[in-house]
């Protein structure tokens, strides 16, 4: 199956799921499959942008702290988009406070800081980082 293959459901949503491999180059591939997924569904240019860096940095979070592959989910509804990143490791999600002396440890606080919406949650299959941001179709519904 194609990992683009869009599966449609009950509700009004669309999704696109894959799994990429505990490696550097998983984010860029991750932030490709994200904007194919995007672009597919008309998201705004601007939005998906946005989505592409956080993908990003979720990603590298998760090859570089878990240490396993990570599976990149994106979820499409009227008014928003969410994109969410589950790995095997159980190790616990925080911002770290930001230090100019480092040259990592942003992550998080870039994703704090453009996503509407973002949190995470561990359990015994692992820990699972989303974000949601909100699509130009969501500010025309509340005019």
């Amino acid at each position: 199956m194609n990992p683009l293959d869009i599966r449609p459901s009950a509700g009004s949503f669309e999704s696109v799921s894959t799994i990429f491999p505990s490696v550097p180059p998983s984010a860029a591939s991750a932030r490709r499959f994200v904007d194919a997924a995007l672009q597919r569904w008309d998201v705004p240019v601007d939005i998906a942008d946005v989505a592409v860096l956080l993908t990003s940095e979720l990603v590298t979070n998760a090859y570089r702290h878990a240490s396993c592959d990570a599976q990149v989910s994106v979820v499409h509804r009227p008014g928003v988009v969410r994109v969410e990143v589950h790995d095997a490791g159980g190790g616990r999600v925080q911002r770290r406070p930001l230090d100019p002396g480092r040259p990592d440890g942003r992550g998080l606080n870039i994703v704090d800081a453009l996503a509407g919406r973002w949190g995470s949650t561990t359990s015994e299959s692992g820990t699972l980082v989303w974000f949601e941001l909100a699509t130009a179709d969501r500010y025309a519904s509340d005019r």
